[in-house]
């Protein structure tokens, strides 16, 4: 991912000049486009982006306010693009969305060009929540080869400016992003994404504008844009895309205020350290005398420090329910949630961290994000950019992450959404650093069946799933919300052609423990022939390769390493015999990456299979995306296999 900052400023006091002129003006479309009927370039597409435009300035005519005229263009291909002629723009506040227009453009049978234009009654607005509100209109008369073009513009009060996208999940053949920026403001400006700008121009113009009552003033302008930009492609086990698709982000840095003053907008860590603890956690971090007469005396006495550590984590989690919320909304309010025994991320873990220093277990609390939202940046600290709050306890020399909002999570497990880049953990002493978060449980999962094949050809026997990890926590939330009776229900129908006699479980409360689930089960529809073929992988067959890109630039996360074994024992009665058995395999991946074993046996006429797949590494480049999707299509041919079996003719 390149991820450039420039640092763009000019300290004078300036305002706009006519920089509204370079705003594109609707009524481009000519007749080569409307017969358009494939972009070359990506003949898969729905619809591609002809051109669009963003041009940022300060309004005379709207008081001196930030403006952004909006200009795009867009060829629809396939019926799958028409939703393309919706529009949707979300606006904040004081914000006003403006001068809306909006054309589309067919062709007649006469080769000519048919236009039908938006009305005023087909725009329309509604509350979202909060402060936000959105207009939405529909392009009319819209068909397979149609050509929309619409503009419109958001004047705002407010300083910042929103992130330029060149890429989207359709194609584009140009995209441009222009501004003049007031001059004593200063922005980080981020070139985010994998591809290079065509146009790359910043400069400043003096004398720009002349402002009554502050003379002549300059402007800093921008010229930015891209061509021949593909779609973002989204796939399975990738980070927020915002990490990786294309686009400019602008984080406000300063302002040089009239009076001739700085006012900093981006701060240091030591700034963000000492705000956040002060306006934020507001004290909420010193709250250890109350925790201690809170927590249940008995904990004071254990005098090993990693069980005095878990069991205070175990009363945590057990005494609170998580709300399903991450940053709050206001100041985080320990102990009413305590009195509540419900709260956000925050509450609970802000608890959970003042209960260790109440039991005396050296702790710190960890900044980080949800894996939905970009990974936080390093350049300066963003505190919009954090939405999660972890607990780093050190016990024996060791480091643990931990997180007790979830009922089923162990000691030393974290939430999978929170695993999103490094933390942030906040030393108030010595100040905060950044620290890749390690995880203190394996995750794997172990199935094991022992079955018999009947006379009848029927096989029948007992399948054992054990797990442990990430798929542990998954294994009991699912069990917490189902009963039994919709878990085998659920486990049925996955798998069609077994039929569970009876269920059980082991250690389903004892969560640092691993979980044992195990069925007794009759498989059905094997055959009534003499000559049987049986695939032997059950259940959790891999049949679909995760992996379908050409090329991604982008790394595969998944956020932690895990293994898959399969084991089968398979017994056969007097009078059958083994014809062929499927070939044994063994994978490796590049950089000690991972490896797929499958191995097959006959002894005293019961079949024996080992298979495990494992993946070493919580992420893989783009450079080792290729070498991973041919893993993957190894695994689905060899577990695409059979065991042929041949019954004696009486």
């Amino acid at each position: 991912m390149k991820d450039v900052l420039l640092i763009l400023t000019c300290l004078f006091f300036i305002n706009s000049f006519s920089q509204k002129k370079k705003s594109t003006k609707i009524g481009n479309v000519d007749i080569k486009e409307l017969n358009m009927s494939q972009y070359d370039k990506d003949t898969t597409a729905n619809a591609v982006v002809l051109y669009e435009h963003a041009n940022y300035y300060i309004d005379e005519n709207k008081d001196y306010k930030k403006t952004t005229d909006y200009y795009f263009k867009v060829k629809i291909l396939k019926k799958e693009g028409t939703n393309k002629a919706t529009i949707q723009i979300p606006f904040y506040g004081d914000e006003k969305v403006h001068s809306i227009k909006g054309i589309s453009y067919n062709i007649s049978k006469s080769n000519t060009i048919l236009k039908k234009h938006l009305l005023d009654n087909q725009v329309y607005t509604k509350d979202l929540y909060g402060k936000w509100k959105e207009i939405t209109f529909t392009l009319p008369n819209i068909k397979v080869g149609s050509v929309i073009e619409y503009t419109y513009s958001v004047t705002s009060p407010y300083s910042k400016i929103d992130d330029w996208y060149f890429q989207s999940d359709i194609p584009k053949i140009k995209s441009d992003f222009t501004a003049a920026i007031l001059g004593n403001w200063k922005y980080n400006i981020r070139v985010i994404g994998f591809l290079k700008l065509n146009r790359n121009n910043a400069s400043i113009k003096k004398r720009c504008v002349h402002v009554p009552g502050l003379g002549h003033g300059a402007c800093l302008i921008l010229d930015y844009g891209i061509d021949n930009i593909p779609a973002f492609k989204e796939e399975d086990y990738m980070l927020s895309k915002d990490n990786f698709i294309s686009k400019l982000s602008f984080d406000l840095e300063s302002y040089q205020n009239p009076r001739g003053g700085i006012d900093k907008y981006t701060k240091t860590w030591k700034d963000a350290d000492r705000s956040l603890k002060r306006d934020f956690l507001d004290n909420q971090t010193s709250k250890k005398g109350f925790f201690k007469n809170q927590l249940p005396p008995s904990l004071f006495l254990i005098v090993d420090d990693l069980e005095r550590a878990k069991k205070t984590y175990d009363f945590i989690q057990n005494y609170f329910t998580w709300n399903d919320k991450y940053w709050p909304s206001k100041k985080v309010r320990i102990k009413e949630a305590f009195e509540n025994k419900t709260g956000n991320i925050f509450d609970i873990n802000l608890s959970l961290y003042n209960s260790l220093q109440a039991v005396n277990i050296k702790s710190y609390l960890v900044l980080t994000s949800t894996r939905n939202k970009a990974v936080p940046t390093r350049l300066h600290p963003v505190i919009d950019d954090f939405n999660y709050l972890l607990v780093k306890a050190i016990i024996n020399n060791k480091t643990y992450f931990l997180d007790a909002t979830k009922k089923q999570l162990p000691f030393g497990l974290i939430q999978h959404i929170a695993i999103n880049g490094d933390g942030r953990v906040m030393d108030f002493k010595k100040g905060s650093y950044w620290e890749t978060i390690k995880l203190n449980r394996k995750t794997f999962r172990r199935i094991n069946a022992q079955l018999s094949l009947d006379d009848n050809n029927n096989l029948n026997g007992n399948l054992t799933i054990s797990s442990d990890g990430f798929f542990a926590v998954n294994a009991r939330e699912n069990l917490s919300i189902n009963n039994i009776d919709n878990h085998l229900e659920n486990f049925e129908s996955k798998h069609p052609n077994i039929e569970v006699e009876s269920f059980n479980h082991q250690n389903l409360d004892k969560k640092d423990n691993t979980l044992h689930q195990i069925y007794s089960i009759t498989f059905d529809e094997i055959g009534s022939s003499n000559k049987l073929r049986i695939n032997p992988f059950l259940i959790e067959k891999v049949t679909k390769n995760p992996f379908k890109l050409n090329k991604r630039e982008y790394p595969v996360d998944y956020g932690y390493p895990r293994s898959n074994t399969y084991t089968l024992s398979l017994k056969l009665p007097e009078g059958y015999t083994i014809k062929s058995l499927p070939q044994n395999t063994a994978l490796s991946l590049p950089n000690k990456g991972g490896r797929f074993i499958l191995n097959f046996k006959n002894l005293n006429n019961t079949i024996n299979i080992y298979s495990k797949i494992t993946l070493n590494k919580r992420v893989y480049s783009s450079e080792e995306y290729h070498y991973l999707k041919e893993f993957y299509n190894q695994i689905i041919k060899s577990q695409d296999a059979f065991i042929e079996i041949e019954k004696a003719s009486n």
